[in-house]
């Protein structure tokens, strides 16, 4: 599949506390083709949602002290009232019990391997990509 276009590329929101992993994944995404925009915690991630139009996913981790919700309850909220947006959930400690999850979104353990991301994200973006 080729990579899509500048003008086209698919925007993404990765929401991660450690600044390490959270300049990998943008590093590894950007490279893949995508735009992104990085938010520290879930409540920094619900002010981006609510203030940038056409982002296309979400990639978050599931613990963030810093915020007041984790990723399990972003990933619900991002679900709950932007349906067209798609959410994956990382985790190298908290695997999801049944319910974690929300309908449509997809779950990886950490560490990530950059191929498997990519994949995952552009599944979530289905004919966003074509």
């Amino acid at each position: 599949m080729p990579e899509p276009t500048p003008s086209t590329r698919p925007l993404l929101l990765v929401v991660e506390d450690e600044a390490l992993v959270r300049m990998t994944l943008v590093d590894v995404l950007e490279d893949a083709g995508f735009k992104v925009i990085e938010a520290v915690h879930a409540d920094e991630a619900l002010r981006v949602l609510s203030a940038v139009s056409g982002i296309d996913a979400v990639i978050t981790d599931v613990e963030m002290p810093r915020g007041s919700i984790n990723g399990f309850e972003l990933a619900r909220r991002v679900r709950t009232d932007r349906q067209e947006i798609g959410v994956l959930i990382a985790s190298g400690r908290a695997a999801p019990k049944p319910g974690d999850l929300p309908e449509g979104a997809l779950f990886i353990g950490k560490p990530v391997h950059p191929e498997t991301l990519v994949q995952l994200i552009r599944r979530l973006l289905g004919p966003i990509q074509d």
